[in-house]
């Protein structure tokens, strides 16, 4: 009887062996590639959940597969301990931070080492480390050195459950990304990162590794870069001009109103001195409370005339301003061209407000142009004076020189993307490293006073707002450059400031003496690879790589973009919907290890769908996947039992049937799809050609074990071998276990083991 597949307890001696002999170690080696593979850590949150597992495992086996094929690898993990989500959960648990962090740090590190994750353990850290975040602010203060980060009251995305502002990509739908609360708009005084400044160099950034095309397109849209014209209007009375930016010049003869966003800096000088000033900026700031994404919906959402005229720089004619609340704050100017007859938004404002539109562009085969809706196709100009009869896409740039002639224009761009907010007005994240003095204003902290710790002691998790407003030990200090009485910032920096270098850091954690350890720096960036979920795509690898622009810029980082590749995975669904407490929904990774084990967990997440896509969770997939991983056990003690231990096989012999050539064949064809597959990331791919393959071993051991040759002994040794290896990345903890069996020395996890078919047999397999 061929001893039964029980996985506990390889599990666990494995992980023990692979801990107690530091196999994951990565050392600086320039003798041998390196590769290395960063996977956005999690937020403590208490246990993992399949997300994770979906996550980790995709990283597992990228590194394990790398070390397999040689390479020198740095795989390690932190813990994302600072932000929102954690100080949420500790609130609801009725424990600081501090306290809530020590117990969900040691068991989620269980929980991720139960999962055999490959990590180099020396190298674990968490962002609430003083000694990590002290780094955080230093980045802090050379950015704001540098120019790249300033502060500014402007308009922001205020969540009344989190009681903060969030940055623009934190809004998803109008809600926030933490709790789904319906955001509102507040002015505030804030800090920011200049990303405008940057944004070519982003999209620049995008070309120069293999950036999956997917997520290239969503950061090229997400950064949303437009070119077109400034036009500078005059307006009577006035003495500022006002720019306008349209990327459709060819329709200035259409325009029939001015637009202007509700936050526009222009409004309060337009309205001054007006009779009823009070009741026009009141009706302005209402405006501005308006969600972003509400006004986007209604573009015919009611406006307000400003009873002022400005002067059409072609024609001379005066032309109406009004408040438009479908108009963006920093995007163009913040004012556009209103040609009703030829834009969807502008023809909906002008129809509530009974402005008119003239058609411009003659409707291809000509007539009237229709009442019900814009013309955004080109034509023939028409009403256009001396650009009458020219096609509308050729005067672009006629009408566009014209105006640069008599110097009322300007070729320029304008970004979707907004400059990123940083501050939180929460208690749980890194200082802002500023005090304010009445005297000298907002002032840097000295580095030598790095860091500014954040309190754990005395903080009253109950109080309204923000707790370090009320904790007077901290707010009180001395001003850095009078010394006269000050107050330190009491909102702290968003969570993704905390994580935008942490990749960094893992080069070399216990580095004291500056942010990174230069010389592991040099090694190691850029990362080769990184895995995180598709929210990951325009939040948190987004940010990193703007604050790696930044530094880059600044001449404090030789690279300038964090990672060579990427993948970016789906969601796991049960029932179709999103896993959630709430609709209780939950799969428990820890349930599924002690009813299948975790080498099949890990199979079954690699098998159920391709990394990019969502999949449904499905009992079944797991229980096939612990089926097939007995299969291999059986298979491979059976082999192992007919044809003893030996050293690793090559082929040395001639193979002469044709059953022995026809396993050849399908053994090369099998290391050749599962090696494209795993440098494709196509895990999928893998598991179902690992399948196949069992299954065509099989078939030869059942004909092959009635007359075992040499030559079958010799192929039946290497078959087993090579589908261990292959699945080792995927199933680490049997593969260890059978390739031990077979009487080899070194893991697999200590060493190059890649399947190399010599030429022959590789001839044979195709």
């Amino acid at each position: 009887m061929t001893e039964a597949y029980s996985p506990f307890e390889m599990t666990s001696r494995w992980q023990e062996r692979w801990r107690d002999e530091d196999v994951f170690a990565a050392k600086i080696l320039r003798d041998k590639p390196r590769f290395y593979c960063y996977e956005y850590p999690p937020f403590p949150s208490g246990s993992l959940h399949m997300g994770h597992v979906r996550n980790y495992t995709i990283g597992d086996s990228i590194a394990r597969y790398k070390r397999l094929r040689g390479y020198n690898v740095l795989y390690a993990q932190a813990f994302d301990s600072l932000g929102l989500p954690v100080e949420d959960a500790a609130v609801d648990s009725g424990k600081t931070p501090a306290e809530w962090l020590d117990e969900c740090i040691a068991n989620m590190t269980r929980e991720l080492l139960r999962l055999g994750l490959s990590y180099d353990r020396a190298r674990f850290f968490s962002y609430h480390e003083p000694e990590y975040y002290k780094w955080t602010q230093w980045i802090f203060l050379k950015l704001y050195e540098g120019g790249a980060i300033y502060r500014s009251e402007n308009w922001v995305d205020w969540c009344e459950v989190c009681q903060t502002a969030l940055a623009f990509e934190q809004v998803s739908g109008g809600c926030c990304w933490r709790c789904g609360t319906q955001t509102s708009k507040k002015k505030q005084t804030q800090w920011y990162i200049d990303v405008h400044s940057i944004a070519q160099d982003l999209l620049k950034g995008l070309e120069k590794f293999d950036f999956p095309e997917k997520a290239k397109i969503q950061q090229r849209n997400w950064i949303g870069c437009s070119e077109g014209l400034y036009i500078s209007f005059g307006i009577e009375g006035f003495e500022q001009a006002l720019e306008v930016f349209t990327t459709r010049v060819s329709v200035i003869y259409g325009t029939t109103f001015l637009g202007l966003a509700p936050e526009h800096p222009l409004l309060n000088g337009l309205l001054r001195g007006m009779p009823d000033e009070e009741q026009l900026l009141e009706a302005v700031r209402n405006m501005c409370t308006i969600p972003r994404v509400e006004r986007m919906k209604t573009p015919g959402r009611e406006g307000l005339f400003l009873n002022r005229y400005a002067i059409h720089p072609l024609t001379g004619e005066r032309i109406p301003l009004y408040v438009a609340p479908f108009v963006q704050e920093g995007l163009g100017s913040g004012a556009v061209l209103g040609c009703p007859a030829h834009d969807r938004n502008g023809f909906e404002f002008a129809r509530t407000m009974g402005i008119p539109m003239v058609s411009v562009i003659e409707p291809e085969g000509g007539g009237p142009a229709s009442s019900n809706e814009a013309n955004l196709a080109e034509g023939r100009l028409v009403g256009s004076g001396p650009y009458n009869g020219m096609d509308s896409a050729a005067a672009e740039d006629e009408i566009a020189a014209e105006l640069i002639r008599r110097s009322a224009a300007r070729k320029g761009e304008t970004f979707r993307v907004r400059d990123w907010c940083i501050s939180r007005q929460r208690y749980w994240s890194a200082p802002i490293p500023i005090v304010h003095c009445a005297g000298c204003g907002p002032v840097p902290v000295a580095e030598a006073e790095l860091p500014v710790v954040l309190p754990t002691a005395g903080v009253d998790m109950n109080s309204p707002g923000n707790p370090l407003e009320f904790h007077e030990a901290f707010v009180s200090t001395s001003c850095p450059r009078c010394g006269a009485a000050a107050r330190r910032e009491t909102s702290t920096l968003d969570t993704f400031v905390n994580s935008s270098w942490s990749y960094m850091r893992y080069c070399n954690p216990r580095y004291a003496e500056a942010m990174c350890d230069p010389e592991a720096v040099d090694y190691w960036i850029p990362c080769d690879f990184d895995i995180g979920g598709t929210e990951n795509v325009t939040v948190a690898n987004f940010y990193f790589r703007v604050v790696l622009t930044w530094l880059h810029r600044l001449g404090l980082s030789k690279e300038s973009e964090p990672f060579k590749s990427s993948v970016f995975h789906g969601m796991v669904l049960k029932d179709g919907r999103k896993m959630s407490k709430s609709l209780g929904n939950v799969v428990q990774p820890a349930d599924l290890i002690e009813q299948y084990g975790v080498d099949a967990v890990r199979f079954q997440s690699m098998w159920a769908a391709r990394p990019d896509n969502d999949y449904n969770w499905s009992d079944e997939k797991v229980a096939s996947s612990r089926r097939f991983l007995s299969g291999v056990w059986c298979t491979s003690l059976e082999i192992i039992a007919a044809v003893g231990k030996d050293e690793r096989p090559e082929f040395g012999l001639d193979i002469t049937t044709n059953a022995g050539k026809q396993f050849a064949r399908s053994l090369g064809i099998a290391v050749g799809k599962i090696e494209e597959a795993y440098d494709a990331f196509e895990f999928q791919a893998v598991c179902n050609d690992l399948i196949l393959l069992l299954e065509k071993t099989k078939k030869f051991w059942n004909r092959a074990q009635r007359n075992l040759t040499p030559e079958n002994r010799e192929l039946l040794r290497r078959g087993v071998h090579d589908l261990l290896i292959m699945l080792n990345p995927i199933a680490p903890h049997i593969t260890e276990e059978l390739w031990s069996r077979f009487g080899n020395q070194e893991m697999l996890a200590q060493k190059a083991h890649w399947t190399h078919l010599e030429k022959t047999a590789r001839a044979q397999s195709l």
